[in-house]
């Protein structure tokens, strides 16, 4: 059995489909087909199962994909502690974050732990939450720090590290939000907005429905947080952005208007059979710090 045989299975499994796992990987799907042809040829049992809808996984097929993907981390993880062994590499550490922490927590623990660690290279990749369980469990990351819940994929570790606190935001000295006590007071106000985190959406338009206030109806609808930052610091627009941001953002302010009920958990994830490196373990400490400081009321 040749690793090459596991990735190209996992493409299939990831994909659903043997046309996009070829496109994904540069091969043609003849020589895909063989590839998983000769693997469950030696396997003796078969993997996938062709429908209308797709490709599917058998129950064998499913059992195969848990165990490649532990596989594939570890030779990742082994290729590079060879590298650092042989000295054709320093230590290492791979981190991705999601959008909310790398404004806040993340950013300062990063800063915090090259200090302590002057050899250590970093690689920070940017993602979300689904994006980085797959990310761990194919090696290509260490540990990814993000907002949500815990209910991820079972071969992955999640650790709490903290609460991520949401506030009405708007630049300084807006002249709606300087004034205001409670959401009542935003009845008039104009906002742009984005997608919140899972589980957010639902306690923002309870407050406002509670205050007597429509639920956010955004005259400007974006994804981009620098561009939203912009047009905050330019216009008297609001937005509910994370505390974190905000105070990295040195021309807006920010109101905890809903007292403290809009807060999402920032958490670590980590592969459970995985061997922490004692910097990824460091930082993981750092991360729960910078999140009882971060959790502090801003004004």
């Amino acid at each position: 059995m040749e690793l090459r045989d596991l990735e190209y299975f996992l493409a299939v499994a990831e994909c659903g489909s043997f046309t996009l796992a070829a496109h994904k990987r540069g091969l043609s799907q003849q020589a895909l087909s063989k590839s998983l042809a000769r693997l469950e040829e030696q396997l003796g049992v078969p993997l996938l199962e062709r429908t209308p809808k797709g490709v599917l996984l058998t129950r064998m097929g499913e059992a195969l994909r848990v165990r490649a993907q532990t596989v594939l981390a570890e030779v990742s993880h082994f290729r590079r502690d060879v590298d650092v062994a042989l000295g054709r590499s320093t230590s290492q550490l791979a981190l991705a974050l999601s959008p909310v922490p790398s404004a806040g927590v993340g950013r300062n623990a990063v800063i915090r732990l090259q200090r302590r660690y002057p050899r250590l290279n970093l690689r920070i990749d940017g993602g979300l939450a689904p994006q980085f369980v797959r990310m761990l469990l194919a090696g290509e990351i260490d540990l990814a720090v993000t907002t949500g819940g815990t209910d991820v994929d079972p071969q992955i570790m999640v650790t709490p590290l903290g609460d991520e606190r949401w506030l009405v935001v708007g630049r300084r000295d807006n002249p709606v939000l300087s004034q205001a006590t409670s959401i009542t007071d935003l009845q008039d106000a104009e906002w742009i907005f984005g997608k919140l985190p899972e589980g957010l959406d639902e306690p923002v338009d309870a407050h406002f429905r509670e205050a007597g206030v429509p639920p956010i109806q955004p005259r400007i609808s974006t994804t981009s947080l620098p561009f939203a930052i912009s047009v905050l610091e330019a216009t008297d627009m609001l937005a509910i952005l994370p505390r974190s941001l905000v105070a990295a953002a040195p021309g807006l302010m920010g109101r905890d208007l809903a007292q403290g009920r809009w807060t999402t958990p920032l958490v670590a994830m980590r592969r459970r059979r995985a061997v922490s490196s004692v910097a990824a373990t460091d930082l993981i400490a750092i991360l729960q710090e910078e999140a009882r400081q971060a959790g502090a009321d801003i004004e």
